[in-house]
């Protein structure tokens, strides 16, 4: 059923096609559970303070506004992460601004952050109830300038702490200027600090990364993270391909990449206790799991194989 319902949708424009999908997930869930049966053979997977049903949850990216949580819930992640989230609303960058790669199994967004804002989503997390953890990622509007950028995560991490599970810094995305440069040790510094000000739940903490970044100045940000007391790094956001277009590049062509800073992350943090590195980025069969488990990672996160491959993608990765 997914192959037929995919190859009618890849002739709609992707982000059309992208909208039409979550609209009918927001508003036909209980239709849908007849056409796609959910995963339910659930293994629980746990570190300190962060537990999941099983070790495969959804990326930010797919459901930005919380619409979907009730159908995402069903078939079966171990996590759900909302978001990109912003303090305002904003439309993001002009279209069009998603493009599939389809013989590389990649796609490209030029989204920006399109976001309804803090207090419609806020409206969706409050009213969740899913077995399926809960994330939460957030970044800054695109015209809140770099020096002021604190004060949005403050804000959001404000707002939403109570609701997740955990709640993602997103400073790694390549589609809002200039946010990259957040990554930068004396940005996250004020950032970390201001959040810390205000996380009153002790729900835990990670940052997303960018997989463009040298390898080398990893230590340095994995010392600055566990002193500023987060728990972990969301490894990794898409990758830049110039000769691509603009955007950021999802799924196989972010693979090699992603793979590369995902196992250094993983080398970095062996012996640091209660700091997890989620990795996200070109997760598409076992292969890539059973690498990654062997080198200590418990959380994984697929977004452009569950748009490739459909809700079987859950059985895949988790019963082989």
């Amino acid at each position: 059923m997914y192959e037929i319902l995919k190859n009618l949708f890849f002739l709609l424009d992707p982000e059309v096609a992208h909208d039409l999908t979550l609209n009918q997930f927001s508003k036909n869930p209980k239709y849908l559970r007849k056409m796609f049966p959910a995963f339910t053979e659930h293994q629980e997977v746990l570190s300190e303070g962060l537990v999941w049903r099983n070790k495969l949850g959804l990326a930010a990216g797919f459901d930005k506004n919380g619409v979907a949580l009730e159908f995402l819930d069903y078939l079966g992640f171990g996590a759900i992460e909302l978001g990109t989230v912003t303090l305002k609303p904003q439309e993001g960058n002009e279209k069009p601004r998603i493009f599939r790669h389809q013989e590389e199994l990649s796609l490209r967004n030029y989204l920006g952050f399109p976001c309804k804002g803090a207090d419609f989503v806020k409206k969706k997390t409050k009213a969740y109830r899913g077995d399926a953890s809960l994330g939460i990622n957030i970044g800054k509007n695109k015209d809140t300038p770099l020096n002021k950028a604190a004060d949005d995560y403050r804000e959001l991490v404000k707002i939403f702490e109570e609701d997740a599970d955990y709640l993602v810094i997103n400073v790694s995305s390549p589609n809002t200027k200039d946010l990259r440069k957040l990554q930068d040790v004396e940005f996250m510094k004020e950032i970390l600090s201001e959040v810390n000000d205000v996380r009153e739940f002790e729900k835990p903490l990670y940052v997303k990364v960018s997989p463009d970044e040298d390898l080398k100045d990893f230590e340095a940000f994995v010392e600055l993270l566990v002193l500023k007391n987060v728990q972990g790094i969301i490894a990794t956001n898409t990758t830049v391909k110039k000769e691509w277009g603009r955007g950021g590049v999802s799924g196989e062509e972010l693979k090699l990449k992603a793979r590369k800073t995902q196992l250094k992350l993983l080398e970095l943090t062996e012996k640091v206790k209660n700091f997890e590195i989620i990795c996200a980025g070109g997760i598409s069969g076992p292969e890539d799991i059973r690498l990654l488990e062997e080198k200590g990672a418990s959380f994984f996160q697929i977004y452009t194989s569950f748009i490739y491959q459909g809700p079987s993608i859950l059985k895949k990765l988790l019963t082989f």
